[in-house]
């Protein structure tokens, strides 16, 4: 990665190929990325946490960041914030002994908490998920201990570089919300380490990352980010809100890729309440636009007809009610997201099923929302959507996980039935099977077993083995289509029993 250059995407031109041409490879395909297990490796796209680990309130709430709380008793503006809705500026901590640039970000007047509480709410979540994020904090900004650099500059809207001024610093601050006192809240984003190298697209590859050897399209990490993009309302899932950063030095530089910018998540839309599109809609809709003008603009979408109800100001139209996950679409189409096949769907679902109860509450009090009822409103519909997420998608494929073998026995955990979305099956039919490694081929052992707990015995005509493989499916009145079979492969070391395979 040592010849590797900077992509700058164009916004404009992403939304503009992403709506009106088919991009990526859209075969029904398998994701590429995976593991034997069925599972995703950890790597410079993605680190497993939960649900592979039980995570501790204090990795959960920390996250990324390197702080508990970031002391900055003053600032010095370095440099014009050029890019995004949210009015900001970069700056570092005045007087710290090794300067540290931050991204300054403000709440939009009238919606204190709104973007930032935002902001801190999905860095927990997607860190906790596994996503490389980088570090976020919420601050208060005084403006009488602002200075501002002799050098710092901003681009105007015209691209052309300017001075930044306190003439600049006041028009920033008058499109953020300000408190009473004076102040304003902010969130401090610390910069990655590494060289800034752009921004990674949903589909296809970076031709100067050698690491980069998968079609992101077919990427199971990028394909259910749809997933959770759907429990977080993240409709700003698109490649500019991304982050590719080089890190290392000479020969062992890597691009570790990062999801960035969390401002328009849930109920915000960065510069006030989300519209009641979001989330239901792409910016633009073919076929409703089609609609509409056959019937002169008397049909509309339902979307357009909902009444959004009350909400507070600090968590905007976010809400469980009237929440489809499978009908839940981002600003505009997405590769990856259009390739999630219902195990991608399953994989994403149980990590976000994995968030309980407690652990949402603690997610949700780093937002630090002055007032508690907005932080119940968002508790509530990050509860509810998770449920929901769950029964749409835990239920989608039969939901066997977790495979072990000991004791002459086999054990399995029916993630739907975990989860408390699903009834235990009438039965689950067993096939065990001879697998001989070298060559693939299956070698049935004696006639399927009936079981009505996910465990079943080990014929002895098979504990000798090297390997074996255990055919499983359900019958379920309400899931039929469970009776598609998983298989589950293990490996005999001594007299242990390895799990080393999974079918799906």
């Amino acid at each position: 990665a040592g010849t590797v250059r900077e992509q700058e995407l164009s916004q404009g031109y992403d939304f503009l190929e992403n709506t009106f041409a088919l991009k990526g490879d859209r075969r029904d395909m398998r994701a590429v990325n995976l593991n034997t297990l069925d599972e995703v490796p950890d790597s410079s796209w993605f680190m497993n946490r939960i649900v592979h680990r039980a995570l501790s309130e204090d990795e959960l709430v920390r996250g990324p960041n390197a702080y508990d709380q970031l002391q900055a008793p003053s600032w010095t503006i370095t440099a014009g914030k050029n890019s995004g809705l949210q009015p900001g500026f970069r700056a570092v901590i005045t007087g710290a002994g090794e300067p540290q640039i931050y991204q300054i970000e403000f709440d939009p007047p009238g919606n204190p908490e709104l973007a930032t509480g935002a902001e801190m709410i999905g860095t927990l979540l997607y860190h906790a998920i596994g996503y490389h994020v980088v570090e976020n904090y919420i601050v208060r900004v005084d403006p009488a201990t602002i200075s501002i650099d002799p050098q710092a500059t901003y681009r105007d809207r015209d691209g052309r570089s300017r001075p930044f001024t306190r003439r600049t610093l006041e028009r920033v601050l008058w499109r953020a919300h300000r408190g009473d006192d004076g102040t304003y809240r902010a969130l401090a984003s610390r910069f990655a380490a590494g060289k800034p190298v752009g921004q990674f697209l949903y589909y296809g590859r970076r031709a100067d990352d050698p690491n980069d050897i998968y079609l992101h399209e077919h990427r199971r990490e990028l394909r259910a980010a749809r997933v959770f993009a759907a429990w977080v309302n993240h409709d700003d899932s698109r490649a500019n809100n991304t982050l590719d950063m080089l890190e290392g030095d000479g020969g062992q530089q890597a691009i570790r890729h990062y999801m960035f910018d969390f401002g328009s998540i849930m109920g915000s839309g960065t510069t006030g309440p989300d519209a009641a599109r979001s989330g239901r809609s792409y910016l633009i809709d073919r076929a409703a636009a089609w609609r509409a003008l056959r019937t002169l603009g008397l049909w509309a979408p339902a979307w357009a007809r909902q009444h959004l109800g009350p909400f507070h100001p600090s968590a905007g139209p976010f809400t469980a009610a009237g929440f489809k996950p499978q009908d839940w679409k981002a600003e505009y189409p997405n590769a990856a997201f259009l390739n999630m096949r219902p195990d991608d769907a399953f994989w994403g679902a149980r990590r976000v099923a994995a968030f309980s109860d407690d652990q949402l509450r603690l997610v949700v009090a780093q937002a630090r929302y002055s007032d508690p009822a907005a932080g119940e409103q968002v508790l509530a519909a990050l509860k509810g959507r998770r449920d929901l997420i769950a029964r749409t998608w835990l239920t989608g494929v039969t939901p066997l996980v977790r495979p072990a073998l000991a004791n002459g026995r086999l054990h399995f955990v029916n993630a739907a039935v975990d989860a408390g979305v699903a009834t235990p099956p009438v039965r689950y039919v067993v096939q065990w099977q001879h697998f001989d490694n070298p060559s693939g081929a299956h070698t049935p052992v004696g006639e399927p077993l009936t079981a009505t707990t996910s465990d079943a015995p080990l014929p002895t005509t098979a504990a000798g083995a090297d390997y074996v493989a255990a055919r499983v499916h359900a019958v379920h009145h309400d899931f039929p289509h469970w009776t598609k079979p998983v298989t589950f492969y293990f490996r005999r070391d001594d007299t242990a029993w390895t799990a080393v395979g999974l079918v799906r």
